[in-house]
């Protein structure tokens, strides 16, 4: 795995007299912040079962790895700081000898079927604490209680939210009688509270989030209107199971994305003889738009724009820039599939890759600095995630495929995660395709698919908080 490097710089300012500290990530050198996290303690007074206990401590110390901010210093360093009774204050000077620039300390208890966990964050170089909350879950979901901890010291310190408040949605195989078809899945992004959304013994494919995250399109094969089988873009309400056919013209019904705003879906649509990308309103009826059509695509290295023949149209796979001004997709319009990009309200766009046999599944970033796509190289074969900025810079190899004896290990379809340090994607690096879990950098990849099913396709919702 090919690491793109981080920067994570520690800033300091002050606002009337007083320091404070946070973490700013940018796209270059990679520096962590140094955290002493201790261990969980019970509070006092507190009888807590030593199982929960180590569970507990064990998740805080999963989520922070995920999280992807800090070097961890290890506990036998400050075991004598490491005290119940220490919970609610810091001694900056002797932690600061330590090396740390931020301390973690953790108590909990149990009231009646509630766990109650205390959590507290200090600011060394600032010698400040920089919050003391308390966190209430029922005791069987104690890692809730963790992922909360986690969203806030993530939010205080980053500014990133999301990356355990939201959920993934996925294409998993089907089993028994029905190995053919294919059903969305729901996910957390720790692997936990597998939901199967839909059970219609058919291709159900590409799941799409509404900014809301309270909506999934996806496309299946189906019995249209017109009484023939064919493709049907549908809107599954996740709250009622609610299901509504947007699209079921003749030809591909698929790719859908929806708008930042939510007021529209961009998806391809081939009724008029070759797949394009259209607009259609996000409740569905109403003419399409046609969008890709009308572009203008600009040379490269000289002026003016490429010639368009309506005969080589293969535009696919939209996603949209964070704030719903431009778009990202796969066209052919050149020869092999290639990512370009285009303004929504000039229709005027630019061609980004150039390079290797089939360029595919663009995802733009929640923070709109990068472009990520899955890649097909004619020398190895096998398909890999790249990085690439919305101009056209900066291209960076994100993993790097080794084909074992008989095969070839792709890793596809890239979604962000709502930090947009984070990204899922489906691999099949363990002989079928499961889904997982990565930091930017490459530091951290988790498996989230179910065991025993094949999984592709995931999609990223925002944050549900």
């Amino acid at each position: 795995m090919k690491r793109i490097i981080l920067l994570i710089s520690i800033v300091l300012y002050s606002v009337n007299l007083h320091a404070a500290m946070y973490i700013s990530v940018t796209a270059s050198n990679f520096k962590k912040a140094k955290l002493a996290l201790g261990h969980v303690h019970p509070l006092p007074g507190a009888t807590i079962d030593p199982k929960l206990l180590e569970d507990i401590d064990t998740q805080v110390h999963s989520d922070m790895e995920l999280a992807n901010l800090f070097e961890f210093i290890p506990q036998s360093n400050f075991a004598d700081m490491d005290q119940a009774k220490d919970l609610y204050a810091a001694k900056y000077e002797e932690w600061a000898a330590k090396g740390a620039a931020f301390v973690i300390k953790l108590g909990v208890k149990t009231e009646g079927t509630k766990l109650v966990m205390e959590a507290l964050l200090f600011d060394i170089p600032g010698q400040k604490k920089i919050f003391g909350t308390r966190y209430s879950y029922p005791v069987a979901q104690y890692y809730r209680v963790v992922h909360a901890l986690t969203e806030d010291v993530l939010k205080e310190l980053s500014g990133e939210k999301g990356l355990f408040f939201s959920r993934i949605a996925m294409v998993c195989r089907g089993t028994g009688v029905r190995k053919n078809s294919k059903e969305v899945f729901v996910v957390d992004p720790d692997g936990r509270n597998l939901t199967q959304l839909t059970s219609d013994n058919t291709l159900t494919l590409s799941p799409s989030w509404s900014p809301d995250s309270k909506y999934l399109l996806y496309t299946q094969y189906t019995t249209a209107r017109n009484g023939k089988k064919g493709t049907m873009l549908k809107r599954h309400s996740l709250a009622t199971g609610d299901r509504k056919p947007m699209s079921s013209r003749d030809g591909m019904n698929s790719g859908a994305a929806w708008s930042p705003k939510g007021d529209r879906v961009a998806m391809t649509l081939s009724f008029n003889g070759r797949p394009e990308i259209y607009f259609i309103g996000s409740a569905g009826g109403g003419e399409p738009d046609p969008f890709s059509r009308n572009l203008q695509i600009r040379r490269v290295g000289g002026e003016g724009f490429q010639t368009l023949f309506a005969a080589t149209l293969f535009d696919v796979e939209p996603s949209w820039s964070p704030d719903g001004s431009k778009i990202v997709f796969s066209s052919a319009r050149t020869g092999n599939p290639m990512i370009f990009t285009a303004d929504v309200n000039t229709k005027i766009g630019n061609q980004l890759t150039f390079a290797g046999k089939y360029n595919a599944t663009p995802a733009w970033s929640p923070k709109g600095d990068k472009i990520v796509f899955a890649a097909q190289r004619v020398a190895e074969g096998n398909f890999d995630l790249y990085l690439i900025d919305p101009d056209g810079n900066n291209l960076t190899r994100l993993t790097s495929g080794e084909r074992a004896v008989g095969r070839r290990v792709n890793t596809e379809n890239p979604s962000w995660a709502p930090t947009g340090r984070h990204m899922t994607f489906s691999n099949n690096d363990g002989g079928n395709y499961a889904v997982y879990v990565m930091s930017l950098d490459g530091a951290v990849k988790r498996k989230v698919s179910p065991e025993g099913r094949e999984c592709t396709e995931p999609s990223w919702s925002n944050f549900e908080g």
